[in-house]
């Protein structure tokens, strides 16, 4: 092979800058010398990779599955540093994970703790919305993502690591908010708010609703639990949310939770990636970490 890991990576930072100047600035390269490495893999292969269109650099089509490749082998000798870095006793390399909203109140808790073990290791963790979550699945761009409710669409390997307590929660001042044993029944003529399509909390929420034959009015849907927690407290409606995104409100009595037979739901947060993915020692060592009793105590 007369080509270079580094001609890669040059190559591939110019595919994402779509220039040649910018991607020098990236690199800490001179542009000639950026051009000089895109030139020499081009040889090598004998097509052309790139091709100008209004004074824009865009991939060929052979320039496309070069990066494709280029990723994928990026991915294996990663992999493999961090499998001979483990061999030697030392586990570095990086950790990508992407999680759905709620998980942004104890994931980087546990991912402080688990960095304190094993500080080589580069962590970086994405909060965004179910749909992105998946997305970076399905391109493979995380190595590890968080659910509680696992998409259907996708064939993926699941691991339960924690509980996912979801109450029901109205502001303080709400009928319900000081009676006890309320029942399903009694929050029918009560307005709800309800989070996204696709939510996680929204698919157990109309799971309830439906196993107890109750349709109340949904007055609003919000996209995040923050949004959740603001119209709970402005007395728009009641909502079921996670126990993890109430410690504070509940605890200065913004936040009432009702005192609902069968609740609190408990579903299991879990770690998973696609079926077939070979997973790196940190992804490794995180779910070793992860499923040991003891981490719980981060959370307490």
């Amino acid at each position: 092979m007369s080509f270079t890991l580094h001609q890669l990576d040059v190559f591939a930072e110019v595919a994402k800058q779509k220039s040649m100047t910018k991607a020098a600035e990236k690199l800490f390269m001179s542009q000639p010398a950026v051009s000089i490495q895109v030139k020499k893999l081009q040889e090598h292969f004998g097509v052309n990779l790139f091709e100008m269109i209004s004074k824009e650099l865009y991939l060929t089509e052979a320039g496309k599955e070069l990066y494709e490749a280029q990723k994928n082998i990026k991915s294996e000798v990663e992999s493999l540093e961090m499998a001979l870095s483990e061999i030697k006793g030392m586990l570095r390399g990086s950790l990508n994970v992407a999680a759905v909203s709620t998980a942004k109140y104890f994931m980087p808790y546990i991912l402080g703790d688990f960095r304190s073990k094993f500080e080589k290791i580069k962590m970086s963790l994405k909060v965004t919305d179910r749909n992105e979550v998946k997305d970076l699945l399905r391109k493979n761009m995380c190595d590890l993502a968080v659910f509680s409710e696992l998409p259907k669409d996708l064939d993926l390997e699941a691991v339960e690591f924690l509980d996912n307590p979801l109450l029901m929660a109205s502001a303080a001042d709400h009928p319900l908010a000081k009676k006890k044993n309320v029942t399903f029944k009694d929050l029918e003529d009560h307005p709800f708010l309800i989070r996204e399509p696709g939510s996680g909390t929204r698919i157990v929420m109309q799971r309830l609703l439906d196993e107890h034959k109750i349709d109340p009015e949904i007055v609003m849907e919000l996209g995040t639990n923050e949004a959740v927690k603001q119209a709970i407290m402005a007395g728009i409606g009641i909502s079921l949310i996670s126990k993890y995104s109430l410690t504070l409100e509940e605890s200065v009595g913004k936040i009432a939770v009702l005192d609902i037979d069968n609740l609190p739901y408990v579903n299991k947060w879990k770690l998973v990636y696609p079926k077939g993915k070979r997973l790196s020692p940190a992804a490794q060592s995180f779910i070793e970490f992860t499923t040991n009793e003891s981490f719980k105590e981060i959370l307490k």
